[in-house]
């Protein structure tokens, strides 16, 4: 670690969750470390000591065009956790109660499959969820899941109203209408049927063949029905003070400048810190917004604004004390795809790259460390599989990491030597290839990871491996076509971004999902990987409903890719946002549907020293 880079770190404090050592699947994980390295200051807790120094919270963001489970961009997201508590509330990729009795769970009977006869016409879902109709005259036998949730008794709504479950069936029915978005209108698709057994009861079931061990958060989102049954979903986007579920309600919406919210009287959790919270909208362009920070205009700047930023603007805030800036790994993973099933750039290229051998080479020169120093606000922790290190399925290491001899080791085992100390191996006694040919690779990405991708290359030339740097537009490389040399297999490496949304981003390498004139170049296994024994353990992974069960495929199949490395995880993404040293209580969790998704924890204090 360089001098400047130990600097940096001693002044910005970057809280990053569970970066550190295995965890068990039995375990969740934490929202914050439980210990960080001696040059990382954490930010302040409230201390019982702690001076309350105010109790109004400033947080600054893009403003949305509405706050509604059914409209899915993050600023609305980040609204609506302030005012609307779901149900059963996601933390550490685990779910909670809130407005329940209990989590439904497959050994209380609150969760249970059942086989349905699926008959022509009859909608059902494949292994990935895709939806499709049942064609074949033959009637066909799936498993179904059904799901029931009971609802605490004396909730009510912030304008006292009785919460009831036909708050829920309406919840359903708007996330069915054609301007919804997002999880609910994905999950509406998938459901068969969702009822209110009675006042505080509700069941849920789903097509058949649709499984998942999300099922805990399958209850539809709690609608206030004595305000907005009759209404259509476009028309209720437009109420800018609706009731509350959460520890606040918004008591104003002022269109480009801001949202005020108060206390909820009728929260049934407990009773928030803070008097009052306000939702600024700085109409500002993107590199001022630092300085809303510095000089206090906002307390907390939200991550819709802050991501379009440069890191840079932060790191200085935090080297003068006047910021904090907290992260999460993000589920976006970058990884270096190998080419196994299409023309590589020369015949040296498709030889070396067809080789395990020479793949554990690339990915032992990798420096993943450094990149993660040098580009924080790219690359925020490294990564060993597609599985995020905040995820209680994580498995710990099996990717060879970065070990520069044991790269030279492999690599001139292989017969790539650099004899003529050009700094390029050639070729030396490798069947189908003349001597001194030198070990040429191209490296395709989208433009954005330009920086990413000289790190990358220039750590593979350290090497002796020569990269010739191939930026392309990023519609081209993921549209279908032979114009994408990802869908087309006419790349080398290949560095992209991808969702790592669990269990789903295992079918990413099925066989069948390799792009091909037969499929229409349909498919995302671009390296063209096939393996049986994978496709058996991601197609048990997406077939469990059991937590542990699905862990437990889930590192089988990332031991069994890692093995083999057609893709080369590099890093994980940030999800980040920035905030006042004072702010206390924060815990950031990617895997929440807000950003702030414990406002009833926030403070701001001046804390002092205990005892």
């Amino acid at each position: 670690m360089t001098a400047t880079v130990h600097r940096w770190m001693g002044c910005l404090a970057l809280l990053i969750v569970a970066l550190a050592g295995c965890r068990s699947t039995q375990t969740p994980p934490t929202a914050v470390p439980t210990a960080l390295p001696p040059t990382w200051t954490p930010a302040p807790t409230l201390a019982p000591t702690a001076v309350v120094a105010r109790t109004d919270l400033v947080l600054c963001s893009t403003e949305p065009t509405a706050a509604s489970p059914f409209y899915s961009f993050q600023a609305g997201a980040d609204l609506l956790a302030l005012f609307y508590e779901e149900p059963v509330e996601r933390v550490g990729y685990r779910w909670e109660a809130r407005l329940v009795e209990r989590v439904p769970e497959l050994g209380t009977g609150d969760a249970v499959t059942r086989t349905a006869k699926v008959s022509q016409g009859t909608r059902y879902a494949d292994a990935l969820g895709v939806v499709s109709l049942h064609e074949d005259p033959e009637p066909n036998d799936l498993p179904q899941l059904v799901v029931t949730f009971t609802l605490k008794s004396d909730l009510a709504w912030s304008d006292g109203e009785p919460i009831t479950a036909r708050d829920a069936v309406l919840g359903y029915h708007l996330a069915q209408s054609p301007e919804a978005t997002g999880r609910w209108s994905e999950l509406a698709e998938r459901t068969a049927r969702f009822v209110a057994v009675d006042d505080q009861t509700l069941r849920w079931e789903g097509i058949p063949g649709y499984l998942s061990s999300d099922y805990a958060g399958f209850l539809f989102p709690l609608q206030p029905a004595h305000r907005w049954q009759g209404h259509a979903l476009a028309e209720l986007l437009e109420d800018r003070t609706p009731p509350a579920t959460g520890p606040f309600e918004i008591t104003a919406w002022e269109t480009g400048r801001e949202v005020r919210l108060a206390p909820n009287p009728h929260y049934a959790g407990e009773a928030p810190q803070l008097e009052r919270v306000i939702v600024r909208f700085p109409q500002l362009p993107p590199e001022q917004w630092s300085g809303l920070l510095a000089n206090g205009t906002c307390d907390v700047v939200l991550p819709d604004p802050i991501l379009l930023t440069s890191w840079e603007p932060w790191e200085q805030l935090g080297q003068a004390g006047e910021a904090v800036v907290w992260a999460d790994v993000a589920p976006n993973v970058l990884r270096l795809d190998v080419n196994l099933a299409g023309e590589a750039s020369s015949e040296a290229a498709q030889t070396a790259i067809q080789d395990v051998a020479i793949r554990k080479a690339l990915s032992a020169c990798i420096n993943r460390e450094l990149l993660t120093e040098a580009l924080p606000g790219e690359a925020v922790a490294t990564a060993d599989g597609f599985i995020p290190l905040n995820h209680p399925a994580h498995a710990g290491t099996t990717q060879p990491g970065y070990d520069p001899g044991r790269a030279e080791r492999l690599l001139e085992g292989a017969g790539w030597r650099d004899e003529d100390d050009d700094g390029t191996r050639e070729a030396h006694d490798i069947d189908g290839l003349s001597d001194e040919e030198p070990l040429t690779l191209t490296l395709h990405f989208a433009s954005e990871y330009f920086i990413v991708a000289a790190h990358v290359a220039s750590d593979l030339e350290a090497c002796g491996i020569d990269i010739g740097l191939e930026p392309t537009d990023v519609r081209q490389l993921y549209t279908p076509g032979d114009a994408s040399p990802l869908f087309s297999h006419q790349y080398d490496l290949a560095l992209i971004g991808w969702q790592a949304v669990l269990p789903r981003v295992c079918g990413a390498w099925f066989s069948d999902r390799v792009p091909a004139l037969e499929n229409d170049q349909r498919g995302e296994n671009f390296s063209g990987f096939t393996s049986e024994a994978y496709d058996t353990a991601c197609a048990r992974a997406l077939a469990a409903v059991d937590l542990d069960e699905q862990a437990e495929a889930l590192q089988a199949a990332q031991t069994l890719l890692n093995a083999e490395l057609a893709s080369i995880f590099i890093a994980w993404r940030p999800f980040w946002f920035a905030a006042r040293p004072d702010i206390a209580g924060l815990k950031p969790d990617a895997s929440a549907f807000g950003t702030i998704w414990n406002i009833e924890e926030i403070a701001i204090a001046t804390p002092t020293p205990e005892g």
